[in-house]
């Protein structure tokens, strides 16, 4: 018999809330997000971001049609374009709900004139921002 694994209590292993000279007060859900918030506040490039304020909404599932709503990590805006962030585990875009959502964010996005970018371990590792 397999032995399951206990989820930790509130089932994040690293939230908190983080103050950004460019974003105000912003809790975050994970150490990735954290690092990154702290990452966009040193960068020169961006004027301000917003953490899970954009709205999105997509079908999550066919059949019923029933709509859910995505919000996706950051709304980055930089002195010259605005960038739509998901901070995701490389292990998880495989997820049906994932993709999902990330599909709606590629229409979203393609309509409103802004790049998307999902960003993984593969992109934080050679930015510094984490090390395994």
């Amino acid at each position: 018999m397999k032995k399951r694994r206990r989820k930790r209590k509130g089932g994040h292993y690293h939230r908190g809330l983080h103050v950004s000279p460019k974003a105000g007060e912003c809790k975050f859900r994970s150490g990735w997000e954290q690092a990154y918030m702290i990452w966009l506040d040193s960068n020169v490039d961006v004027t301000s971001y917003t953490y899970e304020k954009t709205i999105i909404e997509y079908v999550s599932n066919k059949k019923t049609g029933k709509i859910r709503k995505y919000f996706p990590d950051f709304l980055v805006e930089y002195s010259d374009h605005s960038e739509l962030i998901e901070i995701k585990p490389a292990k998880r875009l495989e997820q049906a709900r994932v993709k999902k959502k990330l599909a709606a964010a590629e229409l979203w996005c393609t309509a409103h004139g802004i790049v998307f970018r999902v960003i993984t371990e593969n992109e934080l590792r050679p930015m510094g921002l984490i090390k395994r």
